[in-house]
Protein backbone atom coordinates (compact mmCIF):
# COMPACT_ATOMS: atom_id res chain seq x y z
CA UNK A 1 0.00 0.00 0.00
CA UNK A 2 1.19 3.40 -0.83
CA UNK A 3 1.49 6.02 2.13
CA UNK A 4 -1.21 8.33 2.02
CA UNK A 5 -1.00 12.00 2.50
CA UNK A 6 -2.21 13.68 5.54
CA UNK A 7 -1.52 17.02 3.97
CA UNK A 8 -4.43 15.72 1.31
CA UNK A 9 -6.92 14.33 3.95
CA UNK A 10 -6.96 17.55 5.78
CA UNK A 11 -7.31 19.68 2.89
CA UNK A 12 -10.75 17.83 2.47
CA UNK A 13 -11.71 16.38 6.28
CA UNK A 14 -13.60 18.85 8.66
CA UNK A 15 -11.73 17.27 11.59
CA UNK A 16 -8.01 16.71 11.82
CA UNK A 17 -6.67 13.67 11.48
CA UNK A 18 -3.45 13.01 12.19
CA UNK A 19 -1.10 9.60 11.87
CA UNK A 20 -0.99 7.23 14.45
CA UNK A 21 2.74 7.43 15.76
CA UNK A 22 2.83 3.68 15.92
CA UNK A 23 1.58 2.97 12.28
CA UNK A 24 1.80 4.85 9.27
CA UNK A 25 -1.40 3.66 7.48
CA UNK A 26 -3.48 4.32 10.77
CA UNK A 27 -4.91 7.80 11.55
CA UNK A 28 -6.74 9.35 14.59
CA UNK A 29 -9.36 12.37 15.12
CA UNK A 30 -12.05 13.86 17.85
CA UNK A 31 -15.17 14.79 16.94
CA UNK A 32 -17.16 17.53 18.30
CA UNK A 33 -18.77 14.86 20.27
CA UNK A 34 -16.01 13.84 22.03
CA UNK A 35 -15.58 10.42 20.57
CA UNK A 36 -11.63 9.22 19.57
CA UNK A 37 -12.15 7.61 15.59
CA UNK A 38 -9.03 5.66 14.52
CA UNK A 39 -9.08 4.42 11.05
CA UNK A 40 -6.63 1.74 9.89
CA UNK A 41 -6.20 -0.20 6.63
CA UNK A 42 -4.23 -3.56 6.63
CA UNK A 43 -3.63 -6.15 4.21
CA UNK A 44 -6.68 -8.25 3.54
CA UNK A 45 -6.22 -11.78 1.78
CA UNK A 46 -8.87 -13.90 3.30
CA UNK A 47 -12.02 -12.66 1.27
CA UNK A 48 -10.11 -11.31 -1.66
CA UNK A 49 -7.49 -14.11 -2.32
CA UNK A 50 -5.36 -11.61 -4.67
CA UNK A 51 -5.35 -9.09 -1.80
CA UNK A 52 -7.89 -6.22 -0.36
CA UNK A 53 -7.12 -3.62 2.24
CA UNK A 54 -9.31 -4.24 5.19
CA UNK A 55 -10.60 -0.93 6.30
CA UNK A 56 -11.28 -0.51 9.90
CA UNK A 57 -13.18 2.16 12.22
CA UNK A 58 -12.40 1.90 15.94
CA UNK A 59 -14.27 4.29 18.41
CA UNK A 60 -13.10 5.05 21.65
CA UNK A 61 -15.61 6.35 24.25
CA UNK A 62 -19.18 6.53 25.24
CA UNK A 63 -21.86 8.30 23.40
CA UNK A 64 -23.14 8.71 19.82
CA UNK A 65 -22.75 11.22 17.21
CA UNK A 66 -26.18 11.37 15.96
CA UNK A 67 -26.41 12.68 12.08
CA UNK A 68 -22.31 14.27 12.51
CA UNK A 69 -21.88 14.93 8.60
CA UNK A 70 -18.02 16.27 9.64
CA UNK A 71 -17.41 12.17 10.45
CA UNK A 72 -18.95 11.10 7.29
CA UNK A 73 -16.82 13.95 5.36
CA UNK A 74 -13.74 13.03 7.17
CA UNK A 75 -13.98 9.28 6.45
CA UNK A 76 -14.66 9.87 2.85
CA UNK A 77 -11.48 12.12 3.11
CA UNK A 78 -9.62 8.85 4.08
CA UNK A 79 -11.44 6.78 1.57
CA UNK A 80 -10.68 9.37 -1.12
CA UNK A 81 -6.70 9.59 -0.31
CA UNK A 82 -6.58 6.09 -0.08
CA UNK A 83 -7.88 5.22 -3.63
CA UNK A 84 -5.72 8.55 -5.18
CA UNK A 85 -2.45 6.62 -4.23
CA UNK A 86 -3.71 3.55 -4.61
CA UNK A 87 -5.87 3.06 -7.50
CA UNK A 88 -5.55 -0.39 -8.43
CA UNK A 89 -6.50 -1.84 -4.83
CA UNK A 90 -9.82 -2.61 -3.42
CA UNK A 91 -10.75 -1.56 0.18
CA UNK A 92 -12.76 -4.57 2.23
CA UNK A 93 -14.91 -2.98 5.05
CA UNK A 94 -16.05 -5.89 7.93
CA UNK A 95 -17.95 -4.99 10.29
CA UNK A 96 -17.49 -5.41 13.58
CA UNK A 97 -19.47 -8.29 15.50
CA UNK A 98 -18.36 -7.72 19.09
CA UNK A 99 -21.23 -5.65 20.47
CA UNK A 100 -24.44 -6.70 18.08
CA UNK A 101 -24.25 -3.75 16.45
CA UNK A 102 -23.00 -4.58 12.90
CA UNK A 103 -26.20 -4.71 11.40
CA UNK A 104 -26.31 -0.57 12.53
CA UNK A 105 -22.80 0.13 11.49
CA UNK A 106 -23.50 -1.80 7.73
CA UNK A 107 -26.67 0.50 7.21
CA UNK A 108 -24.56 3.74 8.48
CA UNK A 109 -21.64 2.86 6.46
CA UNK A 110 -23.85 2.44 3.38
CA UNK A 111 -26.03 5.17 3.82
CA UNK A 112 -22.75 7.35 3.71
CA UNK A 113 -21.82 5.91 0.97
CA UNK A 114 -25.16 6.70 -1.08
CA UNK A 115 -24.92 10.31 0.29
CA UNK A 116 -21.45 10.49 -1.05
CA UNK A 117 -20.83 13.20 -3.38
CA UNK A 118 -18.45 11.14 -6.05
CA UNK A 119 -20.10 7.75 -5.24
CA UNK A 120 -20.30 7.58 -9.13
CA UNK A 121 -16.69 6.73 -9.63
CA UNK A 122 -16.72 3.91 -6.94
CA UNK A 123 -18.48 0.31 -7.19
CA UNK A 124 -19.79 -1.25 -3.91
CA UNK A 125 -20.21 -4.79 -3.21
CA UNK A 126 -22.17 -5.67 0.15
CA UNK A 127 -23.11 -9.14 1.79
CA UNK A 128 -24.25 -10.37 4.43
CA UNK A 129 -24.75 -14.06 6.32
CA UNK A 130 -24.30 -16.13 8.78
CA UNK A 131 -20.44 -17.38 10.20
CA UNK A 132 -20.10 -19.79 12.84
CA UNK A 133 -23.85 -18.78 13.85
CA UNK A 134 -23.12 -15.19 14.13
CA UNK A 135 -24.80 -12.47 11.50
CA UNK A 136 -21.57 -11.01 9.53
CA UNK A 137 -21.61 -7.82 7.22
CA UNK A 138 -19.11 -6.77 4.54
CA UNK A 139 -18.28 -4.59 1.38
CA UNK A 140 -15.98 -4.68 -1.03
CA UNK A 141 -15.25 -0.97 -2.60
CA UNK A 142 -12.77 -0.14 -5.44
CA UNK A 143 -12.77 2.50 -7.83
CA UNK A 144 -14.99 1.38 -11.46
CA UNK A 145 -11.93 2.40 -13.50
CA UNK A 146 -9.63 -0.47 -11.61
CA UNK A 147 -8.41 -3.01 -14.43
CA UNK A 148 -9.09 -5.82 -11.83
CA UNK A 149 -12.49 -5.12 -10.79
CA UNK A 150 -13.56 -8.05 -12.68
CA UNK A 151 -11.13 -10.19 -10.63
CA UNK A 152 -11.68 -8.96 -7.69
CA UNK A 153 -15.23 -8.91 -7.88
CA UNK A 154 -15.55 -12.71 -8.76
CA UNK A 155 -12.85 -13.11 -5.73
CA UNK A 156 -15.04 -11.85 -3.36
CA UNK A 157 -18.30 -13.17 -4.78
CA UNK A 158 -16.73 -17.11 -4.57
CA UNK A 159 -15.35 -16.38 -1.15
CA UNK A 160 -19.00 -15.08 0.39
CA UNK A 161 -20.54 -18.49 -1.29
CA UNK A 162 -18.29 -20.60 0.74
CA UNK A 163 -17.70 -18.98 4.23
CA UNK A 164 -21.31 -17.61 4.59
CA UNK A 165 -23.69 -20.58 6.21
Amino acid sequence: MNTLSLENINKHAPYGVRHREDNCYSFYFETDFDLKYTISFMLENSFVQSGAFQFCINVEGVGRSPGDVKLRQTVFAIIEEFFAVNGKEAMLYLCETGDEKEGLRNRLFIRWFNTYEHRDLYIIRTAEGLLDGVKNFTALFSRKDNPRLKELLAEFEETISIVFD
